[in-house]
């Protein structure tokens, strides 16, 4: 790449971030009539909340084998978000949100989320840390699956939201909430676990959509739009510099 070529890349990729920082700037004066895409599960999160609070039954949350400080440390942070907004909605019931996990290291995150959750509420006294509950660890564990099988109908339920690591066991558990009439959101990091979510579940989440939970359930929308602006300004700058350095090469 010749002194000419280094130049103009260099000046493309300025000129990009300064549209991004101002059209982020717009965005942020102009939030409250900013249209967020539609997201079927996150529009059902209130509904059955509601439902849950109404019928006098917890609801239940899960990780599924998402842990801290593996692989996948930022879907579990991202599903620590989906999960306190869910259980702040949920802290005003009379029957505590119910947290699973397979993986030891995510008890002290869901714990977190729970005793967050009722502290926005100023609900603190309400916290109990045995609301968080472990069952045999491991990816696509038969046992998790049947112990949460068990834990929906013995706890009667009012609605499930599935989301982290899960694999085929997934089947298992969204099986038996469909008989019992429990409403579910699930998603998954693996290919099999997310299309039995996608195929089974009420209302599933896609790829991105587990990272925006922030956005549509507590009216972050700003950080929404500067993802997909970031996105656009990624895709704009690679196309940008292919084109520089096609024709600047001849």
């Amino acid at each position: 790449m010749d002194t000419t070529t280094q130049f103009l890349s260099i000046l493309v990729i300025l000129l990009v971030f300064v549209l991004f920082g101002a059209s982020v700037g717009v965005m942020r004066r102009q939030r409250n009539r900013l249209a967020l895409r539609v997201i079927p599960a996150y529009e059902h999160v209130p509904q059955m909340v509601g439902a849950a609070i109404e019928a006098n039954r917890p609801m239940h949350l899960s990780m599924g084998s998402t842990g801290i400080g593996n692989g996948n440390t930022v879907l579990s942070l991202a599903t620590a978000e989906l999960f306190y907004q869910t259980a702040r909605q949920a802290a005003i019931s009379a029957s505590s949100p119910i947290l699973t996990t397979s993986n030891p290291t995510s008890i002290p995150l869901e714990q977190d989320i729970l005793r967050r959750a009722y502290a926005s509420r100023y609900l603190l006294q309400r916290f109990r840390s045995s609301d968080v509950q472990w069952y045999p660890s491991g990816p696509r564990s038969l046992a998790f699956a049947a112990a949460l099988t068990a834990l929906v109908a013995d706890n009667h339920v009012g609605g499930n939201v599935l989301v982290g690591s899960f694999g085929s066991e997934l089947a298992l558990i969204l099986d038996a909430t469909y008989r019992r009439g429990q409403m579910s959101i699930a998603a998954s990091d693996r290919l099999d676990g997310q299309a039995i979510a996608y195929a089974m579940a009420d209302e599933p989440l896609i790829g991105e959509e587990i990272y925006v939970a922030g956005a549509y359930l507590d009216d972050q929308r700003v950080s929404v739009f500067t993802l997909d602006v970031l996105r656009w300004v990624v895709i704009l700058a690679i196309v940008a510099l292919a084109i520089i350095t096609a024709f600047g090469g001849r």
